[in-house]
Order: C-alpha cells, then structure tokens, then sequence
C-alpha cells in the first residue's frame, strides 16, 4: 500500500485480528490451551474485525504527519 500524500510505500503499523488462533480449523493452538473449547477461548477479548477479520493500519515511513491507510482482510 502506498502512502496517498507521497506514493512511498507505507509500512505495517498495527494489525487487529479477531482471533487470537484459528478456532475453526484448530491449525495452531497454544500448548496451554489445547484443553480449551474452540469458541470464545479463541477470542477472549471479544474484539470482531468485519466479518471475523483483521484490521492492518499503515504508516508513512517517510513522514509521520501524513494521513494512515488501513484494509480489511
């Protein structure tokens, strides 16, 4: 993604998923958890991006005044 002032390329800044690990299929589960039911543990803080997504916000490396971009995924 490319910063709309300057067109550098930005950079990731921040990523907000709604899981925490992948509660349908069970591909990676902390050790400590594998006990635990599929759903809410893989969402303990209840935090929902879209439809079960994640939220990716960029920054402009080149100068921290311009505008962040964000995308869901």
């Amino acid at each position: 993604m490319d910063c709309q002032t300057c067109t550098t390329p930005m950079e990731l800044l921040l990523t907000i998923d709604s899981s925490e690990w992948d509660g349908g299929s069970g591909s990676w589960k902390p050790m400590e958890e594998r006990a635990l039911p599929a759903h809410p543990s893989a969402r303990p803080t209840e935090v929902v991006v879209g439809r079960a997504g994640e939220l990716n916000v960029f920054a402009c490396p080149a100068d921290r005044g311009h505008p962040h971009r964000w995308s869901i995924q």
